[in-house]
C-alpha cells in the first residue's frame, strides 16, 4: 500500500470537516475568551481601587506657590533656594501619605498611582536638582515672565497716544504737598520759585483715534486745598499712564503715593513720606526725616541730613551718607548695601537682626553673605545660613549664626564679644597688644590659639579659658560642630567719626 496524500497547507474554504479551519476557529475562540477575560479582570481591578490623593495634594501645593508668587507674596530666588535645599521632603511627604493611604483603604480598595503623578515627581525632583546646585537663574525667568499687574487687552493690543501738559499753582510758604498717581513715573525736584510747575506727560492706548484724544482730554489732575495741604490726585484707569515732573520749593514738604510707577525726589529742605506699591524709589539731598513703605521694587536713598525709617517688601536696598537714625524693617529679596551711615542702624528681616551704634564702613548683606566693614559698637547680629565677616570693629560685639563661618577682625579699642554658631567655624582676630579674658568652647571642633592660653580637650569638645595682658573685656565664644581660632592682629585704632554734617565720607 502507498502513503496517503498529504493535504495541502491552506485548504480551499469549502470543503467540510477542514482540521486547519477547526483549529483555526479554535484560536480565535480562546482570544476572544483572553481578551474578555481581561476587561472583567481590569474592570473588578477598578471596582476595588481607588487614585491616590498625591496627585492633588501636590497640584494644589504648585497652584498654592504660584498664586503666592503672582501676588508677590513670595520672592521666586528666595523660594528656588529653600526648594534647592528642602526639595527631598516633597519625596517623604509623598511616600508617608501613600502609606497612610495604603493602611487606612486595605481592607476595602487598593491605592492606584497614576503615570502623570509619577512623571510630575521626577520632573520636581529635577528641578530641586538644579535649584540646589544653582544651575537656574530664578530672578532673570522671573522677569522674563512677569506682566505688569494692570497690562489690559488695551494695552496689550492698542496704539500708543500721548500728549503733554503745564499745571502751575501757587503754594504756601509752609505747605505740604500730596501727591497721588495711580499709574506713571513721578519725579519731584528743586525749584527756583514758590509755585509749583507740574508737566504731565500722559499716554493712552486705543486703535481709535477719536477714543485716544477723549481719553487723554480727560486726564486732568484733581487739585484741592485745605489750610496748607495740597492735593494733587491723578486718576487713572489701566490704559492710561500719566508721569509726573513737579518742581517744587525746596522747603515744601511732600507726601508721595504711587501704585505702579518709579519714585524719584531731589532737593528737598523738609520732610519726605513715600508710599510705593509697585516701582522703585530713588531720594537724595533730602535736609529733613524721610518715611517709606515699600510693596516690590528697588530702594535708594543718599545724603539725607535726618532720619529714615523704610518698611515693607522690596528688592535691592542701598543707603548712603545718612545723619540720623536709620530703621529697616521689612522683607529684603535682593542685595542690601548701606555705607556711610552716623547715626544707629537697625536692620531687621524675617532671616536676619542687625543693630549698629555707628556705621563708618559699610554693610553688605545677600541670600549667603553678611559682610560689616567698620562699625562701631555696641554691635549686634543675629542671622542664619550666612557666612558672616565683620572686620575693623570696635566696642562690643554679639553675634548669633547658624549653618555659616564667623570671622570677626577687631581693632582698638576692643569690647566684650559675645559669639555663638551652630554648624560652622568662628575666626577672631584681636589686636596683639590686646588686654582681655576668653572663654572659649567648641563642641565637636577644636579650638586653636596664637595666644600663650591653655587648652582643654575631651572626647567631642575643646576648651581654652585665661587672660592675656592682665585681663579686661570678655571674649566668649561657643561653636557647635565647627573649629574656632583665635589670632593676633595690627594695633590699629579707626578714624574719629566725622561731623554728622560732613558729606565727603564714603
Amino acid at each position: 500500500m502507498g502513503m496517503p496524500p498529504t493535504p495541502p497547507p491552506y485548504p480551499p474554504p469549502h470543503q467540510q470537516g477542514d482540521p486547519w479551519r477547526n483549529q483555526r476557529a479554535q484560536w480565535k475562540a480562546q482570544r476572544r475568551y483572553l481578551k474578555m477575560q481581561s476587561k472583567q479582570q481590569r474592570a473588578v481591578y477598578q471596582a476595588y481601587s481607588r487614585s491616590s490623593m498625591v496627585g492633588p495634594v501636590l497640584l494644589v501645593g504648585i497652584g498654592v506657590v504660584a498664586l503666592l508668587m503672582t501676588t508677590h507674596r513670595l520672592n521666586a530666588p528666595y523660594f528656588w533656594q529653600w526648594y534647592g535645599h528642602w526639595w527631598p521632603l516633597i519625596l517623604i511627604v509623598a511616600g508617608i501619605l501613600l502609606a497612610l493611604e495604603s493602611l487606612a483603604f486595605a481592607r476595602y480598595s487598593r491605592i492606584r498611582l497614576g503615570g502623570g503623578v509619577v512623571f510630575l515627581g521626577i520632573i520636581l525632583a529635577l528641578l530641586g536638582v538644579a535649584a540646589a546646585h544653582n544651575n537656574i537663574n530664578w530672578s532673570a525667568v522671573g522677569e522674563q515672565l512677569q506682566f505688569g499687574d494692570n497690562v489690559d487687552l488695551a494695552q496689550m493690543f492698542g496704539q500708543k497716544h500721548k500728549a503733554s501738559e503745564q499745571i502751575d499753582h501757587a503754594l504756601p510758604a509752609d505747605a505740604t504737598l500730596v501727591i497721588q498717581n495711580q499709574r506713571g513715573d513721578i519725579t519731584i525736584s528743586n525749584g527756583t520759585d514758590d509755585q509749583m510747575h507740574l508737566t504731565l506727560d500722559k499716554t493712552v492706548y486705543s486703535n481709535s483715534d477719536s477714543d485716544a484724544e477723549q481719553k487723554l482730554q480727560s486726564m486732568e489732575p484733581l487739585i484741592t486745598s485745605s489750610g496748607s495741604v495740597i492735593t494733587v490726585h491723578m486718576p487713572s484707569s489701566d490704559s492710561q499712564i500719566a508721569d509726573m515732573t513737579l518742581s517744587l520749593p525746596s522747603s515744601t514738604a511732600v507726601q508721595v503715593r504711587s501704585e505702579q510707577g518709579d519714585i524719584t525726589v531731589n532737593g528737598r529742605q523738609a520732610a519726605v513720606t513715600i508710599n510705593s506699591n509697585h516701582g522703585n524709589v530713588q531720594l537724595g539731598s533730602i535736609d529733613g526725616a524721610v518715611h517709606a513703605t515699600m510693596h516690590e521694587g528697588d530702594f535708594s536713598a543718599s545724603k539725607i541730613q535726618g532720619s529714615l525709617t523704610l518698611s515693607g517688601h522690596m528688592n535691592d536696598l542701598t543707603l548712603s551718607q545718612i545723619s540720623g537714625v536709620v530703621a529697616l524693617d521689612g522683607d529684603f529679596f535682593g542685595d542690601v548695601h548701606l555705607e556711610g551711615l552716623q547715626g544707629p542702624v537697625h536692620f531687621h528681616s524675617s532671616r536676619t537682626d542687625i543693630q549698629i551704634t555707628r556705621l563708618g564702613g559699610s554693610v553688605s548683606l545677600d541670600s549667603g553673605d553678611l559682610t560689616v566693614e567698620n562699625a562701631t559698637g555696641p554691635t549686634a547680629i543675629a542671622t542664619r545660613a550666612k557666612d558672616v565677616e565683620l572686620h575693623g570693629i570696635t566696642g562690643d560685639l554679639r553675634v548669633h549664626n547658624s549653618d555659616g563661618d564667623v570671622e570677626v577682625k577687631t581693632l582698638d579699642p576692643i569690647g566684650s564679644i559675645n559669639i555663638e554658631n551652630t554648624n560652622g567655624s568662628v575666626q577672631v582676630t584681636v589686636p596683639e597688644d590686646a588686654k582681655f579674658s576668653i572663654e572659649a568652647t567648641a563642641v565637636d571642633g577644636e579650638v586653636h590659639t596664637d595666644f600663650n592660653l591653655s587648652t582643654e580637650n575631651g572626647n567631642d569638645h575643646s576648651i581654652v579659658s585665661g587672660s592675656v595682658g592682665g585681663g579686661g573685656p570678655l571674649l566668649h565664644i561657643t561653636a557647635e560642630k565647627g573649629d574656632i581660632t583665635l589670632h593676633k592682629g595690627a594695633a590699629n585704632a579707626i578714624p574719629e567719626p566725622a561731623h554728622a554734617s560732613d558729606h565727603s565720607h564714603p
